[in-house]
């Protein structure tokens, strides 16, 4: 009798702590911990910009909603299965506690949520998806028109459009023209043949892409239109030399200001600020301020004055011709904030002058007649 009650007293004692702990006789305790692969981290030599599946890459942050299942979780564990990534980058699961993921891809991040309930399941399998992505901010430098940081919307989809990488509700990752349009769109003076996108790996590491968006404008090449990741860096260096013919070209692109806004000034019909399209020349300028003041203006050369981005104001005499096509001698494409200056002609200069000579003789002749009036009153 008393060679059973020991194992008895010793069944009751596992059986009790196994209760205590929230599991059942369903799920099977570890008790060594098993040894697991550690999450190997992206190198910029093999990072893809253009991977077939943006989720691979997606660097988990503060924000992020994560859909996380665990296989063979006991019954009295609870059923939650959707997290918030905190602001310290940590997930608080059942059981495994406090697990970082911030900085992590997916595949890295299931690998660690992994390990950690190795420590307290035997044979545990996770699955770890991304329910909703935070909002994404994008840096954007250099040749656009408001350079500054910006929360960027995803781009909604049809179902027919459905590809790998497709966020819930119908949603995928916002492309490099949208980030530009939403900036004020590129500058005429951007070299769109050398786009720099910076993207952080997570690892210290930040990998380095040029994009050609002339091509994707030239051939159609829409791969060059990349899909881009929060906290991506766009920098849009400045053109050695601007190409008028392609200058007008480029504005006609989505990822270009629609209009931009120019001062007229001096001898046109309707001087003041005018709106005209991003690929307007100074022909079109002048014209949308009513044209010349055909009576007063000098028709053969206009001053083209420009506050350029360095905060230094140049300064052109340019012999202007109504017939010119577009170029940057004669003719050239105009930039936001650009002022006009249509200045007298020289029969108009002197007529003004002779005018202004006159006037104070003629105030004191009408001052005479007034007091030749009187006279004759008195």
């Amino acid at each position: 009798m008393g060679y059973r009650s020991g194992p008895r007293r010793q069944k009751t004692a596992i059986l009790l702590a196994i209760a205590a702990s929230g599991l059942t006789l369903g799920a099977t305790l570890l008790t060594p911990p098993l040894a697991t692969a550690q999450p190997r981290p992206l190198s910029p030599s093999s990072y893809s910009f253009t991977s077939t599946n943006p989720l691979q890459d997606y660097l988990l942050g503060a924000g992020d909603v994560l859909f996380i299942e665990v296989v063979n979780l006991p019954p009295s564990v609870t059923n939650q299965r959707q997290f918030t990534v905190n602001l310290d980058g940590s997930v608080t699961l059942p059981l495994a506690g406090r697990v970082i993921v911030g900085g992590l891809t997916l595949p890295q991040a299931e690998q660690v949520i992994l390990n950690a309930y190795s420590q307290v399941m035997r044979f545990p399998a996770v699955t770890v998806t991304l329910q909703t992505p935070r909002p994404m901010k994008i840096l954007v430098a250099g040749e656009v028109s408001r350079p500054g940081s910006y929360v960027v919307p995803f781009t909604s989809v049809s179902a027919s459009a459905a590809g790998i990488g497709l966020l819930s509700g119908g949603l995928t990752w916002p492309r490099l023209s949208q980030v530009l349009a939403q900036s004020g769109g590129i500058t005429q003076e951007a070299d769109i043949r050398s786009i720099e996108i910076r993207r952080q790996l997570g690892n210290g590491q930040t990998a380095v892409t040029k994009i050609n968006l002339w091509e994707m404008i030239q051939s159609g090449d829409a791969s060059q239109d990349i899909t881009l990741r929060s906290d991506d860096v766009i920098v849009v260096p400045k053109a050695k030399e601007v190409n008028a013919a392609e200058a007008i070209r480029v504005a006609s692109a989505t990822f270009s200001p629609q209009v931009i806004r120019v001062q007229v000034v001096g001898e046109v019909l309707r001087p003041g600020l005018v709106e005209v399209p991003a690929n307007a020349t100074l022909t079109q300028g002048i014209g949308a301020a009513g044209g010349f003041n055909v009576q007063r203006a000098n028709m053969s050369r206009v001053t083209l004055v420009r506050l350029n981005r360095d905060g230094t104001v140049s300064r052109r005499r340019i012999p202007f011709s109504l017939a010119a096509q577009p170029n940057a001698n004669n003719n050239p494409v105009l930039q936001e904030g650009d002022v006009i200056v249509v200045e007298r002609s020289g029969l108009t200069q002197v007529g003004d002058a002779i005018g202004n000579a006159l006037r104070p003789i003629g105030a004191l002749g009408t001052l005479g007649v007034f007091l030749n009036l009187v006279n004759v009153f008195d």
